[in-house]
């Protein structure tokens, strides 16, 4: 679980002979899947364990080490099931700190007379595609959202990035890829005589970028179109909104008071990283509801005192907070998001041993009685389920599904007359 903000790389990998399958077919698919929970642990050595459990965190199972594919530069994360296909997939930074984004003072160089201009850059993040045997491969990149022309689209003297949350992404029920990114626009100024300067950034917006199922299933490299809509955050999201700004501008003033003294901005920004812990802030992880098309998230962390349900409406791109007492900042830091079957939706939270559902309409969080391994740096998914009742199969892309998640999947499966096996995961 690392989130966006501004910083860089490349990466690579290579296949091993022997070991898993390192381009996922059908026999590596997920077949025991209804209900189910899976989750990618990153510990501090770098080893990244894929896991499985049901979505109450009941009956956790490790799957697979993920190093028998070649090295992993960052963990995957953004992890995901499509129920199309039945693989997972996930997302990884291209950039060198494994956060999103790079800082880019030496172009101008910094700090420079007046505006410096665009010194933050939005880096794709690798999609990979997971069997269950623990095979792994990349299948493409997506490509952050295409930055407003200005003015009259910027305003006059601010630049803007749209960094990709490689931590957060979801599937619908059709198998269509959902992945987060925050639009942030910014100013820079420099006084070079006094040796100064500062990047100050506006209030984020959330941008939702949709990837559709064919265009996931059949990425084999290269970009994989995206399209990407922007949501209202206006309104009862506006505090969260512009706290998340003064946290981003903590580090920001200590990023480029570290780069001015040292002269380098990798260093100044891992600095920063660790003293203002502002990795822990802004949205890590959303889901899809399985009931209403949806997208929720959760944020603990930037208000203090207070965790933050955000819903985006699927039709509108409304978004709606809700605020709820978090006396103390009990509830830790979000690593994953997921809902289950009955349109609960799960959290795991940081270095913590069990899962919590929090009630969409009241906000309620309760603590599930599951014991699980704790993941520092994980992230989850829980999709797919059976298509909800009251969801038109009709619907381009849902004709499939009929096949594989509904009653007709169990007739060709097993038959008229076979036992059907009971299912592992509890409705939850």
């Amino acid at each position: 679980m690392k989130k966006f903000l501004m910083v860089a790389l490349g990466f690579s990998m290579g296949a091993n002979a022997g070991g898993p399958v390192c381009s996922p077919n059908a026999g590596t698919a997920f077949t025991d899947y209804l209900n189910k929970a899976y989750t990618i642990n990153n510990d501090a050595l770098g080893t990244n364990t894929l896991f499985e459990q049901c979505s109450n965190m009941s009956d956790q199972q490790a799957i697979s080490v993920l190093n028998g594919c070649g090295p992993l530069t960052h963990p995957i994360n953004g992890l995901g099931m499509n129920p199309v296909d039945q693989f997972l997939y996930g997302l990884m930074p291209t950039d060198t700190m494994g956060i999103g984004t790079h800082v880019s003072f030496d172009v101008f160089p910094f700090p420079s007379p007046g505006e410096p201009g665009d010194m933050m850059k939005a880096d794709p993040v690798d999609v990979y595609r997971i069997g269950n045997d623990g095979g792994y491969e990349r299948i493409g990149s997506i490509a952050p959202a295409t930055e407003d022309l200005g003015p009259p689209g910027l305003p006059a003297g601010e630049e803007q990035v749209i960094p990709i949350i490689h931590t957060a992404s979801s599937f619908d029920v059709a198998g269509n890829l959902f992945v987060l990114g925050y639009k942030t626009n910014y100013e820079s100024s420099a006084d070079v005589m006094a040796g100064t300067g500062e990047v100050l950034y506006k209030a984020p917006k959330i941008m939702i970028g949709q990837v559709s199922s064919a265009n996931l299933t059949a990425a084999a490299g290269g970009t994989i179109p995206a399209i990407w809509a922007e949501a209202d955050t206006s309104g009862s999201c506006a505090a969260v909104m512009n706290q998340f700004a003064v946290r981003t501008n903590t580090f920001s003033e200590c990023v480029v008071a570290d780069y001015i003294a040292n002269g380098n901005e990798n260093s100044a920004v891992a600095a920063c990283l660790a003293s203002t812990s502002v990795l822990d802030f802004g949205i890590h992880d959303f889901a899809v509801s399985p009931l209403n098309g949806n997208y929720y998230a959760f944020d603990t962390m930037t208000i203090d005192g207070t965790d933050v349900l955000i819903e985006v409406d699927a039709n509108t791109m409304q978004t709606t907070c809700t605020d709820y007492p978090d006396v103390g900042n009990s509830t830790g830091v979000l690593s994953s998001l997921m809902f289950s079957q009955q349109n609960k939706l799960v959290a795991v939270f940081a270095d913590e041993t069990t899962g919590r559902w929090i009630d969409v309409t009241t906000g309620t969080l309760t603590t599930l009685t599951d014991s699980i391994i704790p993941f520092p740096f994980g992230d989850g998914s829980s999709l797919p389920f059976a298509i909800p009742r009251g969801v038109n199969r009709s619907v381009a892309g849902l004709v499939d599904l009929i096949f594989k998640n509904g009653f007709e999947d169990l007739i060709f499966a097993h038959g008229f007359d076979a036992t059907l096996p009971a299912p592992t995961c509890p409705a939850f």
